[in-house]
């Protein structure tokens, strides 16, 4: 069953990458990574936070056995998806306003609230609690196995591994430094707009 998991992780890992790469590259390069150490402790820490979706879904998957793809009632999926859209874009709009007018009030209020460290494994954790269908699938086969919540846990560890795979390019970011200054700026606009876009579309226009 673990071999399943690793499996289904590989061949579903470039949705995960897709669904996750206009949040974590325009975060990435907006921030200042002159060095690998840099990049290689953000990117962890969203790599992190996955995990940590993962094995609390996992665990409550295996022990309750009451869930599957057909038995999600659709108003809550939604909202339950609202909520973290919602989550994330008012973290992106935070990071891409913090490089805004860095004198001004609104900007030096939110720079001391924002840690970019802390961003990156909220932004892992919302991301991998993200109710996609590699996310069903996996859900669905915990729900029919009789494992037990340390199976449930398991399974979504391996298929975590498993789309990780597609995330290795990653730690190569802080390599690009061509014209990096444009491409910065660019990131940081990103930030504001995505945000705007997934907390008020993707975010309160599924809750309301």
């Amino acid at each position: 069953m673990l071999k399943e998991a690793l499996l289904l992780g590989l061949s579903t890992g470039t949705y995960c990458a897709m669904f996750c790469a206009p949040v974590l590259l325009p975060f990435l390069f907006s921030e200042e990574l002159n060095s690998g150490k840099k990049n290689f402790k953000y990117i962890i820490l969203f790599l992190a936070g996955r995990l940590v979706g993962y094995i609390a879904i996992g665990g409550i998957l295996g022990a309750l056995g009451a869930y599957a793809l057909g038995y999600i009632d659709p108003v809550f999926e939604r909202k339950v998806s609202g909520a973290a859209f919602l989550v994330i874009g008012i973290i992106m709009l935070a990071a891409g306003i913090k490089f805004q007018n860095a004198g001004g009030r609104m900007c030096a209020a939110v720079s001391r609230m924002y840690k970019p460290a802390g961003a990156a494994l909220v932004l892992g954790l919302l991301t991998g609690l993200n109710l996609c269908p590699p996310f069903f699938a996996a859900a669905s086969r915990v729900f029919i196995s009789d494992g037990g919540a340390l199976q449930g846990v398991l399974y979504f560890v391996f298929f975590f591994i498993g789309t990780s795979v597609y995330f290795l390019p990653l730690f190569g970011v802080h390599l690009i430094k061509k014209n990096m200054q444009y491409v910065r700026m660019v990131s940081r606009l990103a930030m504001i707009l995505l945000g705007v876009y997934f907390a008020l579309v993707l975010g309160i226009g599924r809750l309301v």
